[in-house]
This record gives structure tokens, C-alpha cells and sequence, in this order.
């Protein structure tokens, strides 16, 4: 897809691939587009006759995107970062109930941009050679790798491996994306234990409710777009480099 006369910059930066004409071109229609032009991927949308053109989306981009907006809301929500101004409890709740569910989608949706970047960044023909327990080394190829490695291990070892790049464990990077995911997983799998509520002998239970209320909450989706910049160039990926955040 053409965009007559449009640059990369004017193009929304969640499409996946975005390139320019390097010199002036004749387009199909016949009209010209002159050097800097926007080229992308076009994906095509049909539900029954209606039928639409698209520019192809980076599902990273759109989950990151989803983090920031949810992330930014909750700032504006944060019980303790703002004056609450009812101390009425049902009122209270609906405030507390409505931060708690953008800080959880802030969380969830960037844990989700960093899968969906992991997959899609392994280059087709790449291999992956680990060994089990038993002794028994196993090839993973690219489908597999998608299916059965563990999003550590695609972090840590592949794609250092497959892109040629330091392996991000023992950074602070890392450790941010340690955080990330294990908040992530006890929002997926929330246990018992992380639903504890107040009683006589304790107050003020230690929940993933209170967890997720402390005031420092750390920026999630900049937390999976570091990682995702350790092994990219935002120079060379349209959605990186006109992330707004």
C-alpha cells in the first residue's frame, strides 16, 4: 500500500511495517508519488460482502499501545496519588475498583507485547538447540519455539542467540522484566493467597489489591518496550521508532 504523498512520520506508528520510496514512482493508478512517500504492508479485512484495506498491524505496538493508555488512566485514578474526595465507602470502592482495572491492563497488556514481540522476532529458519533433565538434547524450530519455550528462556537465550545480541540477563532490564511477569502471572492465575481480605488479625493483608495500590507503581509499558529495544533498532522498525511513550 501507497500513500500518495505521505511520510513514514505521518503514518500511525502502530503499523507493522512502514518503509519510503527511495526516488519518485509511477503508482498503479497512474498518479505519481514523489521520493519519501510511505510504502506499507497492506492486510485485507472481510466480513460477509463489506471488505477493508488496512495497513498491517505490529501486535506489539497494539498491545503496548492498549499498556500506555491503561497505565496512563491509572495514574489519573491512583487512590493514594490523588485526594480522595469521598470517604463513603461504596463510592470509594467504584474509584478504587475502576484504578484497579487499568493498572491490571497496564500490567497484562505489556507482559502480552513482549510475547507477541518475542514470537514474531525469531527469524523463520532459526533453530534452537536445549537440553533436558534426562540428558536428551531437542531442536526446537521456529513453530515450536513459538508453542513450547518459555518466554524467559525466548528472552534470555534465543534471541540473544538468533539476533546476535547480549543476553539481557542480570540487567536492570531483566530484573524489570522479572517484576513484570511475575505480576503478571498472579493476575492470570490469581490464587487465594492474593485475594486475602481484611480480618481481626490482620488488617491489612498483603494481596495483589494492595500490591498493585502502592503509589510507586513503575511504568509498565516502558518496562516491555526496553526490553523490546534491547533487541531492536528503532531506526529500522516503523512502530518502535514513533512509539509515543
Amino acid at each position: 500500500m501507497t500513500r500518495k504523498n505521505t511520510t513514514p512520520r505521518e503514518v500511525d506508528w502502530r503499523y507493522r511495517v512502514v518503509t519510503s520510496l527511495a526516488e519518485d514512482a509511477v503508482l498503479p493508478s497512474g498518479k505519481t508519488a514523489i521520493k519519501g512517500t510511505a510504502v506499507s504492508v497492506s492486510a485485507f479485512l472481510k466480513h460477509g460482502k463489506t471488505t477493508l484495506s488496512i495497513g498491517d498491524p505490529s501486535a506489539p505496538a497494539l498491545y503496548l499501545s492498549l499498556s500506555h493508555k491503561a497505565y496512563s488512566k491509572s495514574l489519573r485514578l491512583h487512590p493514594f496519588r490523588n485526594s480522595v474526595s469521598s470517604t463513603n465507602e461504596y463510592e470509594l470502592s467504584t474509584k478504587v475498583y475502576d484504578y484497579l482495572e487499568q493498572i491490571s491492563a497496564a500490567v497484562i497488556f505489556a507482559f502480552s507485547a513482549l510475547e507477541a514481540f518475542a514470537n514474531e522476532a525469531v527469524p523463520g529458519e532459526f533453530t534452537h538447540e536445549t537440553k533436558k533433565r534426562s540428558g536428551i538434547f531437542v531442536v526446537f524450530q521456529k513453530d515450536s519455539i513459538e508453542r513450547h519455550i518459555s518466554l524467559d528462556e525466548k528472552l534470555g537465550d534465543v534471541l540473544p542467540k538468533a539476533l546476535n545480541k547480549p543476553s539481557p540477563r542480570g540487567s536492570q532490564i531483566w530484573s524489570d522484566y522479572v517484576l513484570l511477569r511475575r505480576l503478571r502471572d498472579r493476575l492470570i492465575h490469581l490464587k487465594s493467597k492474593d485475594r486475602r481480605h481484611t480480618n481481626v488479625d490482620d488488617p491489612f493483608p498483603i494481596s495483589i489489591w494492595s500490591d498493585l495500590s502502592a503509589p510507586n507503581q513503575p511504568s509498565y509499558p516502558s518496562i516491555a518496550k526496553n526490553m523490546i529495544i534491547h533487541f531492536l533498532s528503532a531506526d529500522n522498525n516503523h512502530w518502535l521508532k514513533f512509539c509515543p511513550f
